[in-house]
């Protein structure tokens, strides 16, 4: 039986599920769905490779060629079976439950039997989840709201799984010349932090030409056409995409439709219809005499409804159709605007790379400055930043400097822990040597709503904080954020002068969109940050500054998209 490159994919996306279960090292599963994704997009079959050649894709090493070449051999991957055998595929639902993750879920596997939602939901409802070590009748109440709202939201799937794919989707549509023009819409455009469907547009006068290639893409399993011009396609990673292809000559209004949200342009036809106009996929169109005012271009139709263009991440019906047609829609903060990364994370921590090496992969990117922040040693279930070993890494920013000559500068930054009491790891005499203190919160999710905006705000008083890093602390992958009360935090922010961060981790996204407008209505100062652990990591920067354009954030509000002087007189102010 032949061998497609999705069906390697699939098979290898499967075992980095199994591991994460197992609780393997987060770098290793990261490998896997790497090469998943180079396997799936290669240009030609990669079962016609011998296996001696595969290691030229990258990411694979010898030992996962002998895994590709078995499965295209065998059709099994012996790592694979062991994993199944090991770890009932069941759990993958399980573990991205809110509050449970990988390896509670194992956990309850392994005392209960728990390998299914079904099974989850009777043993917390028979009260037997509380009789095991480490978990109490609040988790059962917690697990149960959890299912009921995890079933609401199975059919969701994460902007970092939706959006790298839309975009190949894209280019790869793009080399068809059949295509004039492609884009992805829907929210992935507006960069939702979760995603239902994706949604593509091309415009060509050719669509079955269109659908057809669309149909051979790397990835796409079953296709079904809806007509002569939409397709839809569910790929390899359990994903549906629409496609819809339209005349050249109405892109700019069929974008504008697809994009969304429904709210946004409900608002938007309603201002229509007042005006004497109607407004569809098809362009903007004059009621009387049905006149055909505009429809190329997204820029053309606002324009001729006597609005500025609204960003796309804007929106979402949170008053920037009223905004738009004041003219007061604001400027928001750009990846151009982008002068610095404020957190990421070397080896003296969870990270991937040594100091220098993060160093120099941000300077690579044309930052101004860069900071390095290892977590402080309360973080003790990982790897941290220990006092004796502040100096050497202190030394190793020195030397980085000395090595960069001017061209950028290293910062010497760290991650504290904000304990339950707003306390913080270290005392604030060692606090004092470091360039930037970030404080976030990793433990403790559960304390009532008061106490998480007291121990918020007990950090962001400390005199040699900074900023508060991923303010909520949630895992878009495994938990809900803390409950806390943003409008107080950000008045407290304000008034130190502290930074509150919009954690562009892909799985985080934390502030969130709707607290970053609550932010920014307080005057709190905000940083866009990777949190990287690696130098892949650092090109994230764009869902963090997509997630602040929701909130409205503007360029001046954003402590790194300002320039080195002002940024370090900031850092000294506290």
């Amino acid at each position: 039986m032949t061998r497609s490159n999705s069906d390697v994919a699939a098979a290898l996306h499967e075992i980095a599920d199994l591991l994460e279960i197992s609780g393997e090292n987060r770098f290793r599963i990261l490998g896997y769905r790497r090469v998943a994704d180079a396997v799936d997009n290669l240009p030609g079959d990669v079962c016609d490779i011998p296996v001696t050649d595969l290691q030229a894709i990258p990411g694979v090493g010898k030992a996962l060629a002998e895994k590709i070449g078995e499965f295209c051999g065998t059709g099994r991957i012996d790592t694979l079976d062991k994993l199944r055998g090991e770890v009932p595929v069941g759990l993958l639902e399980l573990k991205s439950l809110p509050g449970l993750g990988p390896k509670k879920a194992l956990q309850l596997y392994q005392a209960l039997g728990v390998s299914t939602v079904d099974e989850l939901r009777e043993a917390a409802s028979s009260q037997r989840i509380r009789d095991v070590r480490g978990f109490s009748a609040r988790f059962e109440a917690e697990v149960l709201a959890a299912i009921e709202k995890g079933a609401r939201r199975r059919d969701r799937t994460l902007l970092a799984n939706a959006l790298p794919m839309a975009q190949e989707m894209v280019a790869r549509l793009e080399r068809s010349p059949a295509v004039v023009r492609a884009a992805y819409a829907g929210s992935v455009r507006r960069y939702r932090d979760t995603i239902g469907d994706v949604d593509l547009l091309v415009a060509s006068e050719r669509p079955d030409d269109v659908m057809d290639a669309f149909r051979k893409l790397p990835g796409v399993r079953n296709a079904k056409a809806e007509g002569p011009t939409k397709c839809s396609v569910v790929t390899t990673r359990g994903m549906q995409v629409d496609l819809r292809v339209i005349e050249p000559d109405v892109f700019g209004a069929a974008l504008q439709y697809f994009t969304g949200s429904a709210a946004h342009n409900v608002k938007v036809r309603q201002h229509a219809v007042r005006a004497g106009l109607k407004l569809s996929e098809y362009g903007l169109f004059d009621a009387a005499t049905d006149e055909r005012l505009a429809a190329a271009t997204e820029e053309e139709v606002y324009e001729r409804l006597g609005m500025q263009w609204v960003p796309p991440s804007m929106r979402e019906d949170r008053g920037e159709v009223e905004a738009a047609l004041r003219g007061e829609l604001p400027d928001v903060v750009s990846l151009a605007d982008i002068r610095g990364d404020l957190q990421s994370h070397s080896t003296y921590s969870d990270g991937k790379l040594p100091v220098r090496d993060m160093a120099f992969a941000a300077a690579d990117r044309g930052y101004e400055y860069f900071a390095v922040t290892d977590h402080g040693p309360r973080l003790t279930y990982m790897a941290h930043l220990r006092e004796a070993e502040i100096a050497a890494q202190r030394a190793e920013v020195e030397a980085a400097n000395a090595e960069l000559a001017g061209k950028m500068r290293l910062l010497h930054g760290i991650e504290l822990n904000i304990g339950a009491d707003g306390s913080l790891d270290y005392p604030d005499d060692i606090l004092a040597g470091f360039d930037i203190c970030v404080a976030s919160v990793h433990s403790q999710f559960k304390l009532p709503k008061a106490e998480q905006t007291r121990r918020l705000i007990a950090a962001i008083s400390n005199p040699h904080v900074h900023v508060i890093g991923h303010p909520s602390g949630r895992r878009l992958d495994r938990r809900e954020g803390i409950d806390f009360d943003v409008v107080a935090v950000a008045k407290a922010a304000r008034a130190h002068n502290v930074a509150l961060e919009v954690n562009a981790h892909p799985y985080r996204l934390d502030l969130r969109g709707s607290h970053v407008r609550a932010a920014m209505e307080n005057g709190s100062p905000l940083v866009i940050s990777t949190d990287a652990h690696s130098a892949a990591e650092l090109d994230n920067m764009h869902f963090g500054v997509g997630t602040a354009q929701r909130g409205w954030a503007t360029p001046d509000a954003v402590i790194n998209t300002w320039p080195l002087e002002r940024l370090l007189a900031f850092l000294r102010k506290r």
